[in-house]
Formats: structure tokens, sequence, C-alpha cells
């Protein structure tokens, strides 16, 4: 294409975009149209307030913003509710969120975080187990930790059984004790006895090999036997002990979590819906405008060509 008709095609699209927005201006009765539409839609209430005419403009989804705010707000009923889904979270709800006793929901949340690092320690155990023996021979940084795993796994399976021993005789609020069978009390209590005994024997083991290390006591092979087999054998089913007697309340906690993360999200929807019904209102008057102006002229052609044989006709 040639620059002349490159320049005349630019001039014809300038002459006829000025004449589109000479019609958009003279046409007064439908450009007042359009304002009023817009001032009700700007003027409309917000979400969760009344709406009388919900879908007054074609742009804006008003029912479906209403709709997505109450189906996430605190307290509401949601779209699947009453289905056996919805009855079983509630229950789970119910079971781990007790107004009656509410800091079990905070020991189901330590019980997931004990119950967590005694897989670690044991893991850590194992693994260095399998390097003392030949069977692996490099392992993760995160494996190499065997002092972490022997005083911390010894520290928090002590603080553990002590934990739950003195839930379990009735002293403590972070356990749904009162759940449990007399059968099952004397299981958590004795478990939680052993766990302590074992951590005892696990820090003792563990001062003993450091004083060989320093050289201030020499340690027969007996000795060396039975420390290695505290530290790398009881030590491992001491965490296993204790990670068992987690179990059932981790389980929970990961309820409690995801309950919380529930609840935040559903503080939080409501809140982004009122934003993006502000931003839409916004965005619906410029789709509007934008579409009226574009329109405005081939409407005006329309109109005026019945308007043109409406008059030729005979009367």
């Amino acid at each position: 294409m040639s620059y002349e008709a490159s320049y005349a095609l630019w001039l014809s699209s300038v002459i006829l975009g000025i004449i589109c927005l000479i019609v958009d201006l003279a046409w007064v009765a439908r450009w007042e149209a359009l304002l009023a539409r817009i001032g009700k839609l700007v003027s409309a209430p917000w979400i969760f307030a009344k709406q009388p005419d919900p879908y007054m403009h074609p742009l804006y989804p008003r029912v479906f913003l209403e709709q997505l705010a109450q189906a996430e707000m605190p307290g509401k009923a949601g779209p699947t509710s009453g289905n056996n889904l919805s009855r079983w979270w509630k229950s789970l709800g119910d079971r781990v969120l007790r107004s009656a006793s509410p800091l079990v929901a905070i020991g189901h949340v330590l019980s997931l975080v004990f119950f967590l690092f005694f897989i670690f320690a044991d893991a850590v155990t194992v693994a260095n187990t399998l390097v003392l023996i030949g069977v692996e021979g490099n392992l993760p940084p995160l494996l190499q930790r065997l002092d972490l795993a022997i005083l911390g796994g010894a520290l928090v399976s002590a603080t553990v059984g002590v934990w739950v021993l003195i839930e379990v005789l009735g002293k403590g609020e972070f356990i749904a004790v009162e759940d449990m069978t007399a059968g099952q009390k004397r299981i958590f209590g004795f478990l939680a006895i052993l766990i302590v005994l074992f951590s005892v024997l696990v820090m003792l083991a563990l001062a003993g090999e450091r004083l060989v290390a320093l050289g201030m006591y020499a340690a027969s092979p007996t000795t060396n036997f039975l420390i290695s087999f505290t530290l790398y054998g009881l030590l491992a089913i001491n965490s296993s002990l204790a990670a068992a007697l987690m179990f059932s309340s981790a389980a929970l906690g990961i309820i409690v979590i995801l309950l919380l993360i529930d609840a935040v999200i559903a503080l939080v929807v409501p809140v982004l819906v009122f934003l993006v019904d502000m931003l839409w209102r916004v965005v619906a008057v410029i789709l509007d405008v934008i579409a009226w102006l574009i329109i405005t002229p081939f409407v005006a052609l329309s109109h005026g060509v019945r308007r043109i044989f409406r008059v030729g006709r005979p009367a």
C-alpha cells in the first residue's frame, strides 16, 4: 500500500470517528439514558445491602457476587448444606473445636508437631544405623543430625510422656481424656511411663558416650554395646512409641488446621467479594460507555433509515 493510500485510509478513519462522536453527542436522549443507567449502577447498594433490582445492569453480576459472599460467610449455610459431606465436616468441627474444653484443639496441634518430630527422629536414627552397617553411604544433611535426633528425641519424648501422664491422671486440659475408657487410660498411662524411662536411659547413654569421647571413662566392649544399643536401638523404639502415643491426637490436629484455614477463608472471601464489587462497577461503567460510543452511530443510522422509509410511505 502506497503512502497516499495509507494517508487516505487514515484520514477517512479520523473523519468517520469524528462523525460518530458528533452523532454520540448530538443524540441527547440516548446519552441521558446512559448517564441514568450509570448513576443507578454507581448508587446501587453494595454487597450485603438490599438490592431491589439485582438484574439492573447486564454487565454487573450482582446475583453471582451476592451468592458467592453469602456462601462463605461464617454461620451461613453453603450451597452444599444438608448433604453428607457438609454434615461430616460439621461433625469433625464439633469433635475438635469444643466450647466446653477449647484447649483440646491446641493439644491436637501440639500433638501433630510432636508426632512429626518423632517421625523425623526415627528417620535420622534409622538412616545413621544404615550408614554404620554399610548399607547406605551418603546421607542428606538433614538426616545427618544424629545429635538432634538423640538429645531432642529424648527430651521431647520425656516431655510428652510426662504431659500425657498428667492428662491421664485428670490434671490437664489439652487431651480429651473424658472420651477415653478406663482401659485406654491405663494403656496411655503405661506407655507414658515407659517413654519417660526410655528417655532417661537414652540421656544416660548419651552422657556415657560423651565421657568416653572426652577420655574420662574407659569403656569396655559391654559398655560400648549397651551405649550403641541404647542410642541406635532404644532411641528408635522410644520415638516410635511416642509417635504412636501422639498419632490419634495428631490426626485431629490436621483437622484443626484445616478448620482454621476454612474459617480464615470464610472471613476473607466476603471482603474480597466486596472489593470485587467496587472494582467491577468501575469496569462495568467503562465497558458500558465504550459499547455505547460504538453502537450509537449504528443505532442512529438504523433509526434514520426507518424514519426515511416511514416518511416515504403513502398516508
